[in-house]
C-alpha cells in the first residue's frame, strides 16, 4: 500500500513539474514574441481587395514589429475565406499564424456553420484597417439610366426584369443586393458568378444590367471614358474617388455595406502576444504612409480596435442570418 501511495505521489509531483515547465515556457515565448516571421493567412488572391489590403498592412507593420520580424502572406483562397480560417484554427495559438478577415467569412459562417469545423468564437479580433464601399453600377453605353432614380423607377414598374450579377447566391454581394431591393422597394433578378471579375466582364458585355461590387473590383472601368456608370454608393458617406455619386443614405436608405478588412488571432493566443499585436496594428493603421497607400488603392482608411472590430464581426453575422432566414435559406 505504501509503495502504491508513493507511486501515485510521484506521478502527481512529476505532472506538476511538467505543468509548471510548460507554463513557464509559454510565458517566456510570449515575452519573446515575435522571435520568428509572422504568417497572415488570407482567403483571397494577391490582386483581390483582401489581398491588397493585407499587403499594405504587412508592409506598414514592419517598422513597428519588435525585433524587425517580417510578416509573410499565406494565400489560401476558397469558400469565402473558410479554407484560410480552417487552416488558422488548427495552428498553435502562439501569434505566428493570424487570419485576415473579410465580411464574406462572417456571411459564410452565418449560412454554413453546421458544415464548418470552426466558429466565429474561435478567433479574437485585433483590428480593422480599412473598408471599401460597394458601388451600384450599370453599363454606361447599353443602359438607358442616367441616375439612380431612373433605375429605381424602371425596376418598380418592371419587377424582376433587371438582372444583377452577384458572387454566388448566399454571398456578401448577394446580401447587399437583397438589402438594396428591400430598402428601395424593387425586385432584382440575381445572377450568380464565380467572382467579381466575371461579373464586371458580364456587365461590360451587356449580359447583366447591374452589379453591387466594391470600388476596387470595378475601378478600372469607373473613370472618365470607362464602360461603367456608378449610380449609388452603398455607405453612409460619399466615397473620395466618386465624390459626385450620391450615397444610399442621401436617398433615404439606411445602408452601411462597407466591406471591411480585419486581423484576427486564434482563440487561446496569450495576452502578452495579443497586446503586442493590438499595439502594432494601431501604430500601423495610424501611419500616414499606410493611410495614403490605402486611399490610393481605393480604400477608406480605418483604425478600429478589438472591441469595435468584434462588434463588426457580430453585426455582419447577425445581419446575414436575418436575411438568410427571410429567404428561407436557413432555419
Amino acid at each position: 500500500m505504501f509503495a502504491k501511495r508513493n507511486g501515485v505521489g510521484a506521478l502527481i509531483f512529476f505532472g506538476m513539474v511538467v505543468l509548471f515547465f510548460l507554463l513557464g515556457f509559454s510565458t517566456g515565448a510570449a515575452q519573446d514574441y515575435p522571435s520568428k516571421p509572422i504568417n497572415i493567412v488570407l482567403g483571397s488572391t494577391p490582386g483581390a481587395a483582401g489581398g491588397i489590403s493585407a499587403q499594405i498592412f504587412a508592409e506598414g507593420a514592419k517598422k513597428y514589429l519588435p525585433k524587425s520580424q517580417p510578416i509573410l502572406l499565406n494565400y489560401k483562397p476558397g469558400a469565402a475565406g473558410a479554407v484560410a480560417a480552417d487552416y488558422v484554427s488548427k495552428q498553435p495559438a502562439d501569434g505566428y499564424n493570424l487570419l485576415w478577415v473579410v465580411q464574406d467569412l462572417l456571411v459564410k459562417l452565418a449560412k454554413d456553420a453546421h458544415m464548418l469545423s470552426f466558429a466565429k468564437e474561435d478567433f479574437i479580433p485585433i483590428g480593422i484597417i480599412g473598408a471599401s464601399p460597394p458601388i451600384l453600377t450599370i453599363n454606361r453605353e447599353k443602359s438607358p439610366f442616367e441616375k439612380f432614380e431612373d433605375f429605381v423607377d424602371y425596376a418598380k414598374k418592371n419587377p424582376g426584369k433587371l438582372t444583377c450579377g452577384v458572387v454566388g447566391i448566399g454571398s456578401g454581394t448577394h446580401l447587399t443586393g437583397e438589402l438594396l431591393q428591400t430598402r428601395s422597394g424593387i425586385k432584382l433578378n440575381f445572377i450568380p458568378y464565380p467572382g467579381g471579375a466575371p461579373i464586371v466582364a458580364a456587365l461590360l458585355g451587356g449580359h447583366v444590367d447591374c452589379c453591387v461590387l466594391t470600388y476596387g473590383s470595378q475601378q478600372a472601368h469607373l473613370g472618365p471614358g470607362g464602360g461603367l456608370r456608378p449610380l449609388l454608393v452603398l455607405s453612409p458617406q460619399r466615397f473620395h474617388e466618386l465624390t459626385d455619386v450620391p450615397t444610399a443614405l442621401e436617398k433615404g436608405y439606411d445602408m452601411d455595406r462597407n466591406n471591411w478588412y480585419a486581423l484576427a488571432a486564434p482563440k487561446g493566443t496569450p495576452k502578452l502576444v495579443l497586446d503586442t499585436l493590438v499595439k502594432v496594428f494601431k501604430q500601423t493603421a495610424d501611419d500616414p504612409d499606410v493611410k495614403s497607400m490605402l486611399t490610393k488603392a481605393g480604400y477608406v482608411p480605418l483604425n478600429l480596435g478589438p472591441e469595435d472590430t468584434g462588434k463588426k464581426f457580430n453585426f455582419e453575422y447577425d445581419f446575414a442570418r436575418e436575411i438568410f432566414k427571410k429567404l428561407g435559406m436557413i432555419q
